[in-house]
């Protein structure tokens, strides 16, 4: 039977993090297919691990950027719901649901977010001296085009946005500045993006400590100049 639902992680060893996020993925999702992505891992045990739970496994030899990996995983997703997430995130009971009704009340929305603690922090600040944040922040809304943009720790899109756009783009070495990229992409060909506070789902963050200090800072700082290039004509107040 065909899936409802793909969720696709990309994984570099941490078999800790990754056992915790599939268990809750396996606990509380049904009619879904896991798609796993070893992005060059070298700890034996979560190699094994991850091959054993995922219903579709992938392997990089050899690390390769982040939207690379992902697009690998969309192109093998069967699911007319894409969930590209972070493997440092546990989703709470019942998460998909609520997700899917937002997508589907939505002609044009492609793209919907959960809850996470660095989305709350980007809203206490744009909203800063909000006095009825419960209240606002109750249902679904929708973010300002070219505008507001959510980060990639949690992102399910629905699949004929994500073809309609090509996927990430791959312009962005390591990872960083992707994520900001495939929102503009969907603005672009008039999809909406959703923020859904109905679900909250937790992000460790920082899990996969790829490159540490200046390093991380200088790719950060890289890769949002390229965006910025990329969309001009959007961030030149950026």
């Amino acid at each position: 039977m065909k899936p409802e639902l793909s969720i696709v992680a990309v994984v570099i060893d941490n078999l800790e993090v990754t056992e915790r996020f599939i268990s809750s993925i396996k606990q509380y999702t049904t009619n879904y297919e896991l798609i796993l992505i070893d992005n060059g891992s070298k700890d034996k045990k979560a190699i094994d691990f991850v091959k054993k739970s995922a219903e579709v496994y992938f392997r990089f030899n050899k690390r390769t950027d982040l939207a690379k990996a992902w697009n690998k995983g969309i192109s093998l997703c069967r699911g007319k719901y894409i969930a590209v997430v972070n493997n440092d995130t546990v989703v709470p009971p019942k998460w998909f649901e609520p997700l899917k009704e937002t997508l589907d009340k939505n002609k044009k929305a492609g793209l919907v977010s959960p809850m996470t603690f660095m989305m709350i922090k980007g809203i206490y600040f744009k909203y800063k001296g909000l006095t009825n944040f419960d209240k606002t922040f109750s249902k679904p809304f929708k973010l300002v085009k070219f505008k507001d943009v959510v980060w990639g720790e949690f992102c399910v899109f629905k699949k004929e946005a994500l073809k309609k756009v090509g996927g990430y783009s791959e312009i962005y070495k390591e990872a960083s500045g992707e994520d900001l990229d495939i929102c503009f992409k969907l603005y672009s060909k008039g999809y909406d993006i959703y923020v859904d506070p109905r679900v909250f789902v937790y992000h460790q963050g920082e899990a996969t400590k790829v490159f540490e200090g200046e390093k991380r800072s200088k790719l950060w700082t890289k890769n949002f100049n390229l965006f910025k290039s990329q969309w001009k004509k959007y961030t030149r107040n950026w």
